[in-house]
């Protein structure tokens, strides 16, 4: 498989998981702080981390998952380090902005508002339109080695 068709699954697969309920799978504080792991829930990138990580809220990270941490691991590519070996080089601006679908707000339905008595959840039409830029981005090969 190709590393593009390999990030197009994985933007596939993150943005399924948490379209099925936002507000209870995605992994933020109550203050709406991102973690990487937040009880059984998991953000964007922590989905992808080793088993060692993955189970650790008291991991030194944990609470570190704003894109400067990624920026940080850019240079020496090290962010592999923590995650499964299946997603290994992969661009780390890839996963900065894989992670940025997870933290915006404004890209999910997270209230309880009823139409037709069923609650609505998924991206919002701003999240939808972003959805489709990144997939675009892959496509182009802005995230390319």
């Amino acid at each position: 498989m190709s590393k593009q068709q390999q990030m197009q699954d994985i933007l596939k697969d993150t943005v399924d998981y948490y379209n099925v309920d936002p507000a209870n799978r995605r992994c933020v504080t109550d203050d709406g702080d991102c973690m990487y792991t937040w009880g059984k829930n998991h953000c964007a990138v922590g989905r992808f981390l080793k088993d060692e990580y993955i189970n650790d809220e008291n991991w030194s990270y944990n609470n570190n998952m704003a894109v400067l941490e990624l920026e940080e691991y850019a240079d020496s590519k090290c962010i592999d380090e923590f995650l499964v070996d299946s997603v290994h080089g992969l661009e780390s601006n890839f996963w900065a902005r894989l992670q940025d679908i997870h933290d915006t707000v404004g890209y999910w339905e997270e209230f309880h508002e009823h139409i037709d008595g069923r609650r609505k959840y998924g991206l919002t039409d701003r999240g939808k339109e972003e959805y489709v830029r990144f997939q675009d981005s892959i496509s182009r090969g802005v995230y390319d080695d």
